[in-house]
């Protein structure tokens, strides 16, 4: 999980200064009615949405599958980038599969230039969020390099509804509680591991 953060983040960022570099050419009057190319089969629409002269917000397009060797192109989206608070760095970037469905979420959610927070989605439905925090990311820095990033906290999802909370707040990839909420998203149990083996021995029910 965490190379595939790393791996995303990373070319998010070389891709963003590019877009942020070119953007500033951009007649924002047209933006809107314009897509321009990053390559032979991507393109990229850039907008400002606060209205400040910068590129806020990135949509990058490429050429649908199964089109008809003679038919004119056609593009759908696969990623959207945001800047959130308008410091010039994307804090928020939105990965689409071929039905222009959202698929894969990531979010810095406190501007420190990170994504702490990845959801999963299927159809469109939210299934699972991790959430990342600082102390974990530094007990990585600490340790070999072949160490792995874990969640401090694991949501799970059925049908778009919150329904179980994972903790590890030693970030080892090993349970210390769970909790269970039911359809009114009341907690109705907590599990609790106190041996430190990554699996639940006691269980309250509410």
């Amino acid at each position: 999980m965490r190379s595939l953060i790393l791996l995303l983040s990373s070319l998010c960022f070389v891709g963003c200064a590019a877009s942020q570099k070119d953007a500033e050419k951009i007649n924002f009057t047209e933006v809107k009615e314009n897509l321009r190319f990053d390559n032979t089969d991507i393109k990229r629409q850039v907008f400002d949405m606060n209205r400040d002269g910068k590129v806020d917000m990135w949509k990058f397009y490429t050429i649908k599958q199964g089109l008809e060797q003679d038919a004119p192109p056609e593009y759908v989206l696969i990623r959207k980038e945001l800047d959130l608070n308008f410091d010039g760095r994307v804090d928020r970037i939105m990965y689409y599969d071929a039905k222009e469905t959202l698929a894969l979420e990531e979010i810095d959610t406190d501007f420190d230039g990170r994504i702490d927070r990845v959801s999963f989605y299927d159809n469109g439905l939210i299934i699972k969020t991790e959430i990342y925090s600082a102390q974990c990311r530094q007990i990585v820095i600490d340790a070999p390099s072949n160490e792995q990033v874990f969640p401090i906290s694991t949501r799970h999802y059925r049908k778009g509804i919150f329904t179980r909370e994972e903790t590890d707040t030693k970030c080892r990839g090993k349970l210390e509680t769970v909790t269970i909420f039911n359809d009114k998203g009341e907690v109705s149990q907590v599990g609790y591991d106190h041996t430190g083996d990554g699996i639940i021995d006691e269980w309250i029910r509410y």
